[in-house]
């Protein structure tokens, strides 16, 4: 079902000609999807260690030694895999709002976890997901940029997304656990979509070469914003139920990495005529129904037992 409307959507629009779209929207599918499925079991074992742990390296610690956190880490490398794979042969315009379905692919695993039935209201919400990715992305006909940019833009953008992923921390230090939750989310969010630009550009290097790429600042940088940006999803999912965090993070990332590649990509969206009105219509779609999709009871897992 959800394969076959999204690619109902993007049938109208050509980023590229032939398999080679059908490659990059099968490769974004399959990154949501282990995304999401890593999301359900990494949450179910953050949420078990005690709150003082959060944004502390002893909460990965702990992490490591649960079956499914390293399960859902697993997962997590697989996902990234399949989005690295999109990313070099797409654009972040393109593969990260497909990314958005992982939240619609994680909903019947919690619920199959949780011995619980997905509400009508909860298939309405995914329904309202997937199509509204399909609609914008239809719309907006993504175009590919130029993974490439200044040394003064990287500082630019990398001071910035260091510099809000700081403020959540710190904001979040002082917070309740609700709140905390969301904001860390924010802050994952926004270091994911960096390091979906680090991952694109990363690949577009590769073109040149292993020898080549290594000479260069970007994989390492790359090293480290995943490290970064693990560890503030893992103290989000510690901090409060999955419905506080995942909608956030799901909808941050994509936000994100979509304005660096509008912005220091060159990538670009149609801007003609009514496009504009049904871009709005989709994202709109995608944003009520990622939130009203958290509210299922599936997605309400707190503070679980040891």
């Amino acid at each position: 079902m959800v394969l076959a409307i999204v690619a109902q959507g993007l049938a109208v629009f050509h980023h590229h000609v032939g398999r080679s779209l059908v490659s990059i929207v099968l490769l974004a599918l399959a990154s949501a999807a282990s995304y999401g499925l890593a999301a359900v079991l990494q949450h179910r074992a953050a949420i078990r260690e005690p709150p003082e742990l959060s944004m502390r390296a002893g909460l990965l610690i702990r992490l490591v030694r649960r079956p499914r956190w390293l399960i859902g880490n697993a997962l997590d490398g697989v996902g990234f895999l399949f989005q690295f794979l999109a990313l070099r042969r797409g654009s972040l315009i393109l593969v990260e709002p497909i990314l958005i379905l992982s939240l619609a692919l994680a909903l019947p695993l919690a619920a199959w976890l949780d011995h619980q039935r997905v509400s009508a209201a909860g298939w309405l919400s995914t329904a309202g997901v997937v199509g509204g990715v399909a609609l914008f992305l239809g719309a907006a006909h993504p175009g590919l940029g130029h993974p490439h940019a200044s040394g003064e833009a990287w500082t630019l953008l990398t001071v910035a997304i260091v510099a809000l992923c700081a403020v959540a921390v710190v904001v979040a230090r002082g917070s309740s656990r609700p709140r905390a939750a969301v904001l860390l989310a924010a802050g994952s969010g926004t270091a994911f979509g960096y390091v979906a630009a680090l991952t694109e550009r990363t690949g577009h290097l590769l073109n040149f070469g292993l020898v080549h790429t290594l000479t260069t600042w970007v994989p390492y940088a790359l090293v480290v914003g995943a490290i970064a940006s693990l560890l503030l999803t893992q103290s989000a999912y510690h901090a409060g139920a999955l419905r506080l965090s995942l909608p956030t993070l799901t909808v941050a990332q994509p936000l994100v990495a979509g304005a660096i590649g509008l912005s220091i990509f060159g990538e670009h969206i149609d801007s003609h005529g009514v496009r504009p009105f049904f871009e709005v219509l989709g994202l709109a779609l995608v944003m009520v129904g990622v939130f009203v999709l958290a509210r299922s009871s599936v997605m309400t897992v707190d503070r679980a037992p040891a």
